[in-house]
């Protein structure tokens, strides 16, 4: 990697070595040619002119190469030296130490706009008196000729210090050059520099502006890098609260649930002896069912607030889908008759198979019917249907509520989030996780009759493979 010195080294040595070249040249066919010719003082200084000339060549020249490869060579540097710092102070302070090696000016203040784009705040300073950078004043745009600096992106240079609110006082005697620095095209802060007007390093505007375009972006990364990190912070921070008040919400179930399920179970056997057909016995099995399934329930939500992925153990099992829906349907059916709401279940023939865990996988079934009884209006119908297509089993339930709107199809599969401010946002996460972790698919579209919507939960098929007979031989 090229550094400063080194360039600065090469040059000289370059010029040096031309220099060298050019009078070994001259030495040495000088006074042969006088010796030869024989030339007079006139015809001498004549013949010198060439000389002249060709040493004023090379230092043109020399000077030329010097800025070229300057303007390459410094912001190439200044970029490679920030790459490798993310925090947003340590690249200001580093910047503004390479910066006075560069341009070799008498100070440098690195300021960045303020979120209002209407203040310069200095951020890092080099050649300044100690403890300046933290009482250092703010500049407002409200002079046009800054304004048009920053906003247009052109270097703009004042004679004098003078009335600088920020090099004034410190160096009264130099002139100042604002730098504007732009990333994606919007303004992000100054580059002030304070320089001899003999310094001919800072009158390189093409210089000044590719340091000031490098700079920029490489601090605009830097904000955006720590911004990023807070946002993770915030993130973890908040996935740590779900996780808190799920266990809490958790241990707070669990107590008033065992003593609804065990109510429940001596319930459901005090009506099986009396009467196991009865209307009693059916409510009171579908009270313990229930019952049940909330303790698991429970028990996942304290899986989800302990592990980063819901991902839980699966007993896999080939069952009829008719089977999933009909259990479901089973704890359903007092809460449908509470809302005089009518179910229907159409079963393709014959009804496909499916291998999945038959606890987890009613369970997302009765989400499915829940999410669809809470948006049906009292009166309304629920359709369920059971079909096949193409290798997959799909089973669709519909309901005659509001419907979807678009914006929120893939939000209502995230956890928490409540499009219509019920529940907890996480029967339908849930249910998406069950369905991916047993390979299948879960969407939502909108009914072609224009109200209510249908939620598709698409498995593969199971297909039971029947060993072939081997054929009986005759001896």
């Amino acid at each position: 990697m090229e550094s400063y010195p080194d360039l600065v080294r090469e040059m000289r040595t370059a010029k040096r070595f031309a220099y060298a070249v050019f009078a070994a040249f001259v030495f040495a066919a000088l006074p042969l040619y006088i010796f030869i010719f024989h030339l007079s003082a006139l015809e001498l200084s004549v013949a010198l002119g060439p000389v002249f000339l060709t040493v004023a060549a090379i230092e043109m020249f020399s000077r030329w190469e010097y800025r070229m490869r300057r303007r390459h060579a410094y912001p190439h540097l200044l970029g490679y030296r920030l790459a490798a710092i993310h925090q947003f102070a340590q690249a200001c302070h580093e910047a503004a130490g390479l910066l006075a090696q560069f341009l070799c000016p008498q100070a440098v203040v690195v300021a960045w706009l303020e979120e209002d784009g209407q203040e310069l705040e200095p951020v890092a300073a080099y050649g300044m008196p100690e403890g300046w950078l933290p009482s250092a004043p703010r500049i407002t745009l409200a002079a046009r000729s800054m304004k048009e600096a920053v906003d247009r992106g052109r270097v703009l240079t004042k004679p004098s210090a003078e009335g600088d609110p920020w090099f004034a006082a410190a160096h009264p005697g130099a002139c100042v050059v604002y730098v504007p620095l732009r990333s994606q095209d919007r303004p992000k802060g100054l580059l002030a520099i304070a320089t001899s007007d003999s310094n001919h390093i800072t009158k390189d505007h093409r210089l000044l502006s590719s340091l000031g375009m490098v700079l920029a972006l490489a601090l605009d990364n830097c904000r955006l890098y720590e911004g990023e990190r807070a946002s993770a912070r915030r993130l973890q921070e908040l996935n740590r609260m779900k996780s808190d008040f799920l266990i809490t919400v958790s241990h707070e179930l669990r107590t008033p649930l065992t003593s609804v399920r065990t109510a429940a179970e001596m319930l459901l056997e005090e009506e099986e002896k009396r009467d196991s057909g009865g209307i009693r016995a059916r409510l009171a099995r579908s009270i313990a069912k229930g019952a049940n399934r909330l303790t698991a329930l429970v028990a996942d939500l304290v899986d989800v607030s302990r592990e980063d992925e819901f991902a839980p153990r699966l007993e896999l099992e080939p069952l009829p889908a008719q089977e999933m829906v009909s259990g479901a349907v089973a704890l359903m059916n007092p809460l449908l008759a509470a809302k005089q709401q009518t179910l229907s279940v159409e079963i393709a023939d014959p009804a496909p198979t499916v291998l999945v865990d038959r606890r987890r996988f009613e369970q997302v079934v009765l989400n499915l019917l829940s999410n669809a009884h809470r948006h049906t209006p009292a009166g309304g119908r629920l359709d369920v249907r059971i079909s096949s297509r193409n290798d997959e089993a799909i089973i669709a339930v519909t309901d005659s509520g509001p419907g979807v709107v678009e914006e929120e199809r893939e939000l209502i599969f995230e956890p928490f989030f409540r499009g219509d401010r019920s529940g907890m946002g996480l029967g339908l996460a849930i249910a998406k996780s069950v369905v991916e972790l047993h390979n299948g698919r879960i969407w939502v579209e909108d009914n072609p009759e224009g109200r209510g919507s249908t939620f598709f939960v698409a498995l593969p098929r199971h297909v039971v493979k029947t060993p072939a007979v081997p054929a009986s031989t005759t001896a």
